[in-house]
């Protein structure tokens, strides 16, 4: 099947790329393609299976069109962090619908840090001040890819995978400025880097609206608090700007309850294991500890779909763990 440009998924991603995973569907690496210039889906093949990533790039109502096109091309098709609209077009098709964790969603408009519930964020930015940390935009030019990249590799070795990271659900890392995506900075009293965060741009007919917090790295010996005063300085600034939306990401398998769709029983007790198993998130990904963390921003969350068309059903979770390099 043909490719389809970087400039035509880049202009199709202005007009329709209204949810936090459209930037790395239409950007991030080794990602295939299916549509054409009115809008198109992004997938991996594991084996037999086209894993396509979260929605469609294309105006709502072509949305069905287009994946049915894409079932019908691939046959054994599985979605990943699909939102509700895409979910209820998967399951009258006769998918079978899990819930797959929930994203948090902050309204900028109407969000600010008083009371209680953001008395981190207000103690974070003391902390900073007290500590003569300061956080500002930059280029990667005025910071130095060399000193960004020896902050990412030190966070990496505090994970509790160091030897790789996540893929497919989160597009690796790039160091290099890029389009629409928001770059901040902290540094330290004598102005060494000692933390950043990334922010990807979320849009809707052509501007962009918010922004998903993708990327968010620190020193192991600076404040750990540190997270929540880039958090509040982007939120701060973003607010100024007049962007609605800021997207605190995916919490997997969080807050499932598997009550809206026909749903898979061992893939509803495979999530539920995974999410309660204190082996796995010591070991493997501190799935409890991602969710409560983006609890403590006092968002709105909202529940995403893993979807799938075929068994036998546990081949399809083992695909999925490999996919995103769980496994």
């Amino acid at each position: 099947m043909p490719s389809i440009p970087v400039e035509v998924r880049g202009t199709l991603l202005r007009q329709y790329g209204s949810f936090t995973q459209a930037y790395s569907a239409a950007f991030q690496p080794g990602l295939m393609h299916f549509g054409d210039d009115r809008g198109f889906l992004a997938y991996r093949m594991v084996g037999g299976t086209a894993f396509a990533l979260a929605d469609p790039v294309v105006a709502p109502e072509r949305s069905r069109d287009l994946i049915t096109r894409f079932v019908s091309q691939f046959g054994n098709v599985c979605f990943m962090q699909t939102t509700r609209p895409t979910a209820e077009i998967l399951a009258s098709l006769g998918f079978m619908i899990n819930e797959m964790g929930t994203e948090a969603r902050i309204d900028l408009m109407v969000h600010d840090f008083a009371g209680r519930k953001y008395r981190a964020f207000r103690l974070a930015t003391n902390h900073a001040e007290d500590k003569g940390y300061h956080t500002r935009e930059c280029t990667t030019a005025e910071v130095g890819e060399n000193a960004i990249k020896t902050v990412s590799a030190r966070w990496r070795r505090t994970r509790t995978i160091k030897s790789r990271e996540i893929r497919f659900l989160n597009r690796p890392i790039v160091f290099a400025d890029e389009p629409d995506v928001r770059k901040f900075y902290t540094f330290d009293g004598e102005g060494q880097l000692i933390a950043f965060a990334f922010f990807d741009p979320v849009y809707e007919d052509g501007r962009v609206v918010g922004y998903l917090m993708a990327f968010r790295r620190y020193l192991p010996e600076a404040d750990p608090l540190i997270n929540y005063a880039m958090a509040r300085h982007a939120i701060e600034v973003f607010r100024g700007e007049r962007r609605r939306w800021l997207f605190l990401g995916l919490s997997p398998l969080a807050e499932i309850d598997d009550k809206s769709f026909p749903y898979n029983w061992l893939v509803r007790r495979s999530f539920r294991f995974i999410y309660e198993s204190r082996l796995f998130n010591r070991y493997v990904f501190p799935l409890k500890g991602v969710a409560a963390h983006k609890r403590g921003y006092g968002a709105a969350s909202e529940q995403t779909y893993f979807a799938f068309n075929s068994r036998p059903t546990l081949l399809r979770l083992i695909q999925a763990l490999w996919l995103t390099r769980l496994i």
